[in-house]
């Protein structure tokens, strides 16, 4: 696993993503496959045996060649975009269960 924000956050939403991840996908042939997960913070409580629901989504592979490292940020961008709107709306799908 590989995480293209390349830090931790306190769970407030998606970081800028880094362009290291994506260079190693493309070196090593590989797909990206993003991840998404609801965002649930200030939701959940640890000492409740039922906390809510949180909502993983696994998006389609974004296939990457060589001719991807002459755009990298843009593709970067996209697929940034792309795994927000997808939290967004994980989160609103999420937030119904509570």
């Amino acid at each position: 696993w590989m995480f293209p924000e390349g830090t931790r956050s306190r769970g407030r939403g998606l970081l800028p993503l880094k362009t290291g991840a994506f260079r190693t996908a493309i070196q090593a042939g590989v797909p990206v496959v993003p991840i998404c997960a609801s965002n649930q913070v200030g939701t959940i409580n640890l000492n409740r045996w039922d906390n809510g629901k949180i909502i993983i989504e696994f998006l389609d592979p974004i296939h990457l060649d060589d001719a991807s490292r002459d755009n990298l940020r843009s593709t970067v961008n996209e697929v940034y975009e792309l795994m927000s709107n997808k939290i967004e709306q994980l989160s609103i799908e999420a937030a119904a269960y509570h």
